[in-house]
């Protein structure tokens, strides 16, 4: 059985500074399923450029065109969220191809050697479906004053 304690957080993700911390949890609350299933998609996309290094994902974009926006839709590679140091590779948690990073928003993941990168987003794409995630999901969303 997969379990959060099988992944090596060397950054957890930290709590959330808000403007109103009950507001926040109410809207967080509100929308975790929709939380997770953004995540979900990036941990996917994330697998599938583990795959394969070619892969691109549909990304929309609205032009204008004779003076009328139109939806367009083009393929993107994704960013990856995994980097190497000092001979060790890492991923971050991410939403989507967020180019920006905030301390304590981004929990980073020791992954060890290449190989296992590919297990370790498996792993974590089941522990979101299953939940196990929505804690750190919490803590990575950026709720803004409304």
């Amino acid at each position: 059985m997969i379990s959060l304690d099988d992944i090596d957080f060397v950054e957890p993700a930290g709590t959330p500074h808000s403007f109103d911390p009950e507001l926040r949890q109410k809207m967080v609350q509100e929308e975790m399923a929709t939380w997770r299933q953004i995540f979900q998609e990036g941990v996917l996309h994330q697998i599938c450029l583990a795959r394969d290094p070619d892969y691109r994902k549909p990304h929309q974009q609205f032009v204008e065109r004779d003076g009328v926006t139109q939806r367009e839709i083009n393929y993107v590679p994704p960013k990856p969220w995994w980097f190497e140091q000092d001979g060790e590779v890492f991923l971050r948690l991410n939403f989507g191809d967020r180019e920006f990073v905030l301390p304590g928003k981004n929990p980073v993941i020791r992954v060890g050697k290449l190989e296992d990168l590919l297990p370790t987003l498996e792993q974590l794409h089941i522990l979101v479906s299953m939940g196990e995630l929505d804690e750190i999901i919490k803590n990575m969303v950026i709720v803004s004053q409304r």
